[in-house]
């Protein structure tokens, strides 16, 4: 595995026979770095135009990681014209490394600006306009074939306005619409099933394991707070959440409806999960995404110090954040009974929403935090993300005589992905 420590400081350096000089650093990942670069042939009379190059080690030619590079390029030029979906202008390869020139976003990545903004905070027309930019970038990747399998807020680019939101990073996307390699993408983002902590480890499906993170970054939007960990048994949060699915709205202040829509992205049964259709539905009709304020002063300690650490500078604060607070109550059936459907239009009863007085007392939800991918690996198949080789040959799977290579050609005997 090559990692951004295999590449050097190529600040001032030229690539593309010296059209484009590499002036700063960006950032970096688990196996390339991001540099700022600008266009030396722009006119003398305006500043040049930048662009963000993603430089990697090239991986040799019919290898296993060079499949995997060339699938990234692939399915990021199928994409790359979306509004919504960061473009791709070219790729520049030379003798040791692999430059891809994208489109240079100013504002940054949406971890970080949903970390440090508080203007945002309680605005809920700010909030609908970027997520459902998400949900059709998203759905963009579903209609050609392509799974992304890591959509976290580090992998969603926002304009320097806060207007418009951008998908990039297509490392570990797959064109496999069921897949066994689990543990691919972030661990905060993972649904269970691709977390395979399940001994049976059966293929998961890669569509539904997307919905899923969606549903983390929507909580981390309104609450400033991830769900869990890890959506696995280990984890208290989400053990919390397997025994009573109200959890997260006795823990943050998290509208009825937002809690409505969480709870069918978050099923455990991949096949009952929201649709992506459901969502945008959902998310449309929705009123506000955050907890009345009448009710936020009502709530457990846990809860309003939470609404507080969020709104706390936010244009917004003095509307959520009572100045009095009267004894704290059980939020059990008291803000759904006033919702009269869920997010399917299906009516929502009393013994649909069970509550345990263990969630107001037990674990606490983490706060947001960047996390990089567990396991730098993506699937390769034919069809949309087989990957066109010059001479028009299809790149096929390198043998390896490595431990873990022979495991997965036995694996590979029982499943088929």
């Amino acid at each position: 595995m090559y990692h951004s420590c295999n590449i050097p400081d190529l600040v001032g350096h030229s690539i593309d026979k010296g059209r484009l000089k590499l002036v700063g650093t960006i950032g970096s990942g688990s196996n390339g770095v991001i540099f700022l670069a600008e266009d030396t042939t722009s006119g003398s009379g305006s500043p040049p135009t930048q662009y963000a190059v993603k430089c990697v080690v090239r991986a040799e030619r019919n290898s296993r990681r060079y499949t995997l590079q060339r699938q990234e390029i692939h399915f990021h030029q199928i994409l790359s014209s979306h509004p919504n979906v960061v473009t791709l202008h070219r790729v520049i390869e030379d003798k040791f490394y692999v430059f891809l020139v994208l489109d240079y976003c100013p504002g940054g990545d949406l971890f970080t600006f949903l970390s440090s903004s508080r203007a945002y905070r309680g605005d809920d027309a700010f909030i609908k306009r970027l997520f459902l930019q998400i949900l059709d970038a998203l759905e963009a990747c579903h209609n050609a074939g392509i799974y992304h399998r890591d959509l976290k807020p580090e992998n969603i680019l926002i304009s320097e306005d806060a207007q418009h939101i951008y998908l990039t990073d297509f490392g570990l996307a797959t064109a496999n619409a069921y897949s066994k390699t689990y543990g691919a993408g972030s661990s905060l983002y993972m649904s269970p099933e691709c977390i395979g902590f399940d001994p049976a480890r059966l293929p998961y499906n890669a569509r539904e394991n997307d919905i899923w993170a969606l549903g983390v970054i929507l909580t981390s939007m309104i609450s400033g707070h991830n769900p869990w960990n890890n959506a696995c048994p280990a984890d208290a949060c989400y053990r919390a959440y397997a025994r009573n699915n109200r959890f997260l709205i006795e823990m943050l202040p998290l509208s009825p409806e937002s809690n409505i829509l969480l709870q069918h992205i978050f099923r455990c049964e991949a096949a009952r999960r929201a649709s992506l259709e459901e969502v945008r539905a959902a998310v449309n009709a929705f009123d506000t995404f955050f907890m009345r304020p009448a009710l936020i002063a009502r709530a457990g300690p846990y809860l309003r110090a939470s609404a507080a650490t969020y709104f706390e500078g936010s244009p917004f604060a003095s509307v959520y954040l009572l100045p009095q607070a009267s004894p704290a109550v059980s939020l059990a059936y008291t803000e759904e009974d006033e919702v009269e459907g869920d997010a399917r239009g299906r009516s929502v009863s009393r013994r649909d929403t069970p509550s345990s007085v263990e969630s107001s007392s037990g674990p606490r939800t983490p706060e947001m935090r960047a996390q990089q991918p567990r396991l730098e690996v993506a699937d390769y198949t034919h069809g949309v993300g087989s990957v066109q080789l010059p001479g028009g040959v299809l790149a096929k799977r390198p043998r390896s005589m490595s431990p873990a290579g022979i495991l997965r050609r036995f694996m590979d005997k029982f499943f088929t992905e």
